[in-house]
Formats: C-alpha cells, sequence, structure tokens
C-alpha cells in the first residue's frame, strides 16, 4: 500500500514540477500565457477543433472556469469561438496567432520532454504508462 501511496506522491509531484517549468520557461519568453493556455493550445492543435465540453473533459476542468480560460484565451487572440449546430455549444478553434504561439512554445516542450526522458528507456516508460492506465482503470 505504501508503494502506491509513495507512486502517487511521486505523479503528483512530477506535474507540479512540469508547471512550474512550463511557467518559467513561458515568463522568459516574454508571453502573456499560462501554462493552462498553453495546454488548451496543445489539444486544439490535436482535434482542431472542440467545444467547450470536450476541452473540459480532457482538461479535467469545470465549465464555468474553462469559459473563462476560453475568454482571456480569446481576448489574446490565441482562439475563437463560432456557433456551432447548437448556438449554446460554441466550437473553440486556434487563430492564426494561437498557431503562432504554439509554435514559439513547442520547442520548449520538445526540451522538456527530452529533459524528462533522457535517462528513462521505452520500455520504462512503457512500464509506467501501463501501471498508471491500470490504476486508473480500478477507479473509473
Amino acid at each position: 500500500m505504501q508503494h502506491i501511496k509513495s507512486l502517487l506522491e511521486n505523479i503528483q509531484s512530477l506535474s507540479t514540477n512540469v508547471r512550474h517549468y512550463m511557467h518559467k520557461q513561458i515568463s522568459n519568453l516574454d508571453l502573456d500565457l499560462t501554462y493552462e493556455m498553453v495546454k488548451v493550445l496543445f489539444i486544439l492543435d490535436d482535434h482542431r477543433y472542440l467545444n467547450q465540453q470536450q476541452i473540459a473533459d480532457i482538461t479535467l476542468k469545470n465549465k464555468a472556469s474553462l469559459t473563462s480560460l476560453i475568454g482571456n484565451m480569446e481576448k489574446r487572440d490565441l482562439v475563437m469561438r463560432t456557433e456551432g449546430a447548437d448556438r449554446r455549444n460554441k466550437i473553440i478553434s486556434l487563430t492564426s496567432n494561437g498557431k503562432e504561439t504554439l509554435n514559439i512554445v513547442r520547442p520548449v516542450m520538445k526540451k522538456l520532454f527530452e529533459e524528462l526522458y533522457k535517462d528513462i528507456s521505452k520500455e520504462e516508460i512503457e512500464v509506467m504508462n501501463k501501471a498508471i492506465l491500470k490504476m486508473s482503470e480500478v477507479i473509473e
């Protein structure tokens, strides 16, 4: 039981350290962004466009806090909202400025992942991923 507790604490610590690292790197780039905004930029880059609920599900944020985040991103011309089939369900997509910003941040993420994985083999990553997925499935 202590092993699982230790693993969960280490996962939380890694998550916090990644957030701090990204915050520092974004500050160094002098971009008016938060780590949460960067996450949404990458999500939209992967999916092209999503509605707010889909982004909320991926980021594990509630829809109200995501609405505020998207609003701030819209003010910075990073994303745009367009009406979907249902007027209440806006579609969110990257603007050209959002894509340019993503291209500025992408090398920072690449460097982070290179640093994180430099002393870890693919096999070790696969084992960690499988274990985490198994634990996640148990509580879903």
